[in-house]
């Protein structure tokens, strides 16, 4: 905040005026000490002097009185009193520049001509000239870089133009040839579908057949299933009575799942569920389906009363023999050898199957047009990827006057003492160490970065692979003038950031070389 005016301040800060009003020596425009020639007509000694932001105005006397009036520091332009304030360093022989003018005074020269130490004028030695000396042989050494490098950058240029006709041209053919390929594809379909409908047609009696041949076999697996079935409930069921029941079941050793020697309530549950006996209709079923693995690992063994403890031969036998028909069959197969068969299980691929020679020839026929289809469907896919990446290439900016077209996909690299970096330019950026290890993704391409009218002097990539910890990686390339496309260093200012200092003719621009010259020369 401003302070309020002290009269004393301002009278003894009068006699300062008189020498901060210096008369510059580029112009006979005078003006206050820390005023550049544009604003000397702002500082008019004649007239009150109004702040920049309209909010004051104060006698001129009081500029440069080093007490702050103005908020916005215009009326302190040649001493350290406003914070906001800014000092004009006219250095002539050089370039002029502006500095905060909290830095007036303060014992360090930041002016090459000495100007803004004057309190103490032996501090700073005036060395505009020699400064501006060297500027303008650097000045003339970029100037004559970027008129040998614009030989190039035309190049470039001529090579970009040309790599974009063609493009556009290959793109043009791409979608003649993909309509070209659509008509051969929707050809294919169209044969396709004619020779499967026939095909199907002439499948379809051996699919007849077929079913046919299932049923009657799986009717034969259930009458089988029963007739087994049957024999052993006969076998279990010890008093004849078509009832079996939980004293009967506890002597059979089929039913003991765990081998412990008795047959117990959970198992009896496991087989009979809640009920205290199952009748033949239930037992053959619902019980034998569960049963039959348990029986054939016992092979036939199992105990009955002592009024029947041996079968009588036949019935021996028979049992024997149902028994030898199942053994080397796992249990899980005997389970499922039990139960209806899926069809799909039961069917024969079609691919395998031996048809006579006229069902064989349709058959190989639809086989070769659907392989046909195949490559023309695959064929327009194809054309349609290569549009895709052709007009990917087009929509790229490379430049004003596509100097950078022909950069694109080239590799570069850069060694340090642990890595090599490579920028593979509008396309990614790696890392990788020399101790091995797989490549490290610095970031993708994304755009150009430069401020105003310097857009193609910096590209970004980003999108990296994550930090530990921390934020996926970005690499930021500046661009400068060089005879040749080439790394010249690599760094990392902040953690997972990184900057890449890059040459290329292609940023040799003699025009805005030659303005900057012009105006290091003012």
């Amino acid at each position: 905040m401003v302070n309020s005016y002290s009269w004393v301040n301002h009278f003894q800060a009068f006699v300062l005026i008189i020498f901060t009003f210096v008369i510059s020596a580029q112009s006979d425009v005078p003006r206050p000490r820390g005023v550049s020639l544009s604003k000397a007509s702002l500082y008019s000694p004649t007239k009150d002097f109004t702040c920049f932001d309209g909010t004051v105005t104060i006698p001129f006397n009081y500029v440069n009185d080093d007490y702050c009036d103005c908020f916005d520091g215009s009326d302190e332009p040649g001493t350290s009193a406003c914070l906001n304030g800014v000092f004009h360093c006219t250095n002539a022989g050089h370039r002029p520049e502006n500095i905060p003018s909290s830095r007036v005074n303060d014992g360090v020269c930041d002016c090459c001509d000495g100007t803004d130490e004057y309190a103490q004028p032996e501090t700073c030695k005036n060395t505009c000239e020699e400064m501006g000396r060297e500027a303008r042989a650097e000045a003339q050494r970029l100037a004559d870089l970027h008129k040998a490098g614009n030989h190039l950058r035309l190049e470039l240029i001529e090579k970009g133009k040309k790599k974009r006709n063609e493009l556009a041209e290959q793109l043009s053919q791409l979608e003649k040839d993909k309509t070209e390929a659509i008509k051969i594809k929707e050809e294919k379909e169209s044969l396709k579908n004619q020779l499967e409908a026939k095909e199907n047609e002439v499948l379809q009696v051996y699919r007849d057949a077929e079913e046919k041949e299932r049923k009657r076999k799986a009717e034969e697996e259930k009458e089988a299933l029963i007739k087994e079935g049957t024999e052993y409930f006969s076998m279990f069921d010890t008093n004849d009575d078509n009832v079996l029941t939980v004293d009967e079941v506890k002597v059979v050793n089929a039913f003991d799942k765990n081998k412990d020697g008795e047959v117990d309530q959970e198992e009896i549950q496991y087989f009979l569920g809640t009920n205290e006996s199952v009748d033949k209709e239930t037992f053959l079923s619902t019980t034998w389906p569960m049963l039959k693995p348990f029986a054939m690992s016992e092979q036939g063994v199992f105990q009955r009363g002592v009024e029947n403890e041996e079968l009588d031969d036949q019935d021996t036998d028979e049992a024997t023999r149902d028994i030898e028909t199942d053994e080397g069959d796992n249990e899980e197969e005997n389970a499922e050898d039990d139960l209806p068969q899926d069809v799909d299980q039961e069917v024969e691929p079609e691919s395998s199957r031996i048809y006579d020679d006229e069902t064989q020839k349709i058959v190989d026929e639809a086989s070769e047009a659907r392989r046909q289809w195949t490559d023309a469907e695959r064929a327009v896919r194809e054309i349609e990827s290569n549009i895709r990446n052709f007009q990917q290439n087009l929509e790229k900016d490379y430049g004003l006057q596509q100097e950078y077209a022909t950069l694109d996909g080239q590799c570069l690299e850069y060694e340090d003492k642990e890595y090599v970096y490579k920028l593979c330019l509008f396309q990614k950026v790696t890392q990788k160490s020399k101790n091995g290890g797989a490549e490290v993704g610095l970031g993708n391409w994304g755009e150009w970065a430069g401020e105003d009218n310097k857009k193609y002097s910096v590209m970004k990539y980003t999108n990296g692979i994550a930090c530990w910890n921390g934020p996926n990686r970005m690499t930021t390339v500046n661009i400068h003038c060089g005879l040749e496309t080439k790394m010249l260093s690599v760094s990392e200012p902040y953690r997972c950031e990184y900057n890449i200092e890059l040459a290329t003719p292609a940023a040799c621009d003699d025009s805005n070389a030659s303005q900057q010259q012009s105006h290091d020369e003012l």
